[in-house]
């Protein structure tokens, strides 16, 4: 991926694109996994400064890779940890738009966002992979975003289809990423702390690539090597607040009015003796991206400023505190406002797009009501290459967009309504589309104000 800095003179959409795949190559496995794991002939380190992990006397090492990041995770650390003699043959579970093989793994297609029976039969196969682990044995996960869809191991009572419709609901209802991975771990054999259990008694380190808002740990990918403080009491006040409760599958609502009432089929909490030999690591995160994109425009002489961060709106919420900020702060411009995190989007229409194309649309429609002498340009995009279930990562739009949208004789309101968000920056030649990048850090917003 390149990452050259145009100058002053070029497209102000050539030169936000830039900077955008800066930043995703700032969080790419490839670029960052060295810098916390190593191997020697008999020991895995895992690097903290002054506080490293030192593995040693270990008999078998194992590797599962979940995640859109697999690919590049299990092609890093296979090059680390070769240098050791105990790495075992390991898995990849990704995505079917990052698939690729890796030699010396296992290689699962799965379906995101909407779990299928590929992923089903990944998660038998994990299961088996970890069933004979013993206490000198060390595995080592690397977790990515889109890990909960990629891994479905329904609890026993529900069955697959059961799960593919509840998560087709959640998506759709407005929950944000937390409050959708709290179901998720609740009807989850792998997710919520429960791969540990897998694993237990050989000790455990995650290296986690964070796509959530204040990188909880317990939320990403659905916690699946940490404990979860949430509970089924928990699980039916979500099911209840979007008012999906009546609308779910009858084996769910059993399932979760009978972990109510019985302790035992709770996910695992912090106190579990399961825990004891686990370590998670951080190692890339959506406020890393921001900064590593305001530390280039520094240095690239490009007045900038981290504007917003762990974002967590509907996209309409959102576009109207951007508009509002811009209209009563009067910024000293050209100007380069960076923020990130992740919207969410109420479905309501047939279209096709998603929550960066969404919040792309709101934003002009009010930026033309509200300040429309404002010269900008606007990127929003999914640093996983996919924003919703469209070949686009996100939208690129600019004080004329609305205009362009006009001529093409397009209702805004209309399409908004349908959630139509692709076929409108389409005509108007405004999608961001590039391949998938290998890594997931949530979403970033770019604001270029020029005058």
């Amino acid at each position: 991926m390149k990452t050259e800095i145009i100058g002053d003179k070029e497209d102000y959409s050539e030169l936000l694109t830039k900077l955008f795949k800066f930043g995703v190559s700032k969080v790419q496995p490839k670029n960052i996994l060295k810098d916390f794991l190593s191997a020697q002939k008999d020991k895995v380190i895992v690097k903290g400064g002054k506080n490293n992990i030192i593995y040693s006397k270990i008999n078998k090492i194992f590797c599962l890779c979940v995640g859109k990041a697999s690919v590049d995770m299990a092609k890093t650390a296979r090059k680390i940890l070769l240098q050791t003699k105990k790495l075992q043959k390991g898995i990849v579970v990704v995505n079917e738009e990052n698939f690729k093989n890796v030699s010396g793994f296992k290689c699962f297609c799965s379906g995101h966002p909407i779990p299928n029976k590929k992923g089903h039969i990944a998660a038998k196969f994990v299961k088996e992979f970890l069933k004979e682990l013993k206490e000198n044995d060390l595995v080592l996960v690397f977790i990515s975003g889109g890990g909960s869809a990629l891994l479905p191991y329904p609890v026993e009572g529900v069955e697959l289809k059961d799960k593919i419709k509840l998560n087709k609901i959640l998506l759709e209802c407005g929950a944000n990423i937390k409050e959708i991975n709290s179901v998720r771990k609740h009807l989850s054999l792998i997710k919520g702390g429960n791969l540990a259990k897998m694993c237990f008694p050989a000790k455990v380190h995650s290296f986690i690539l964070s796509d959530v808002v204040g990188d909880d740990l317990s939320s990403i990918a659905s916690g699946m090597t940490i404990p979860d403080n949430s509970t089924f009491h928990d699980v039916e006040k979500i099911l209840r607040k979007y008012k999906i409760w009546n609308k779910i599958p009858n084996n769910i609502k059993h399932h979760v009015q009978k972990g109510k009432k019985n302790e035992n089929l709770e996910t695992p909490k912090k106190n579990s003796s399961i825990f004891r030999n686990v370590k998670n690591t951080l190692i890339g995160s959506n406020s890393l991206c921001l900064n590593e994109i305001h530390k280039l425009c520094k240095k690239k002489k490009i007045k900038s400023k981290i504007w917003f961060k762990n974002i967590d709106n509907n996209v309409i919420k959102l576009s109207k505190i951007f508009v509002e900020k811009l209209y009563k702060k009067n910024f000293l411009h050209p100007l380069l406002l960076i923020s990130g995190g992740e919207t969410t989007v109420k479905i309501k229409g047939r279209g096709k797009g998603g929550r960066n194309q969404e919040f792309a649309l709101h934003f002009i429609k009010l930026m033309k009501r509200k300040n429309p002498m404002l010269k900008f340009f606007l990127l929003s995009a999914g640093t996983d290459g996919r924003d919703g279930p469209t070949d686009a990562a996100g939208g690129l739009v600019n004080n004329e967009s609305i205009e362009q949208i006009k001529l093409k004789n397009l209702n805004l309101n209309k399409e908004l309504e349908n959630n139509n968000s692709y076929e409108v920056l389409k005509k108007i030649n405004s999608l961001v589309i590039i391949k998938g990048t290998n890594t997931n850090v949530a979403d970033i917003q770019l604001l270029m104000i020029i005058k």
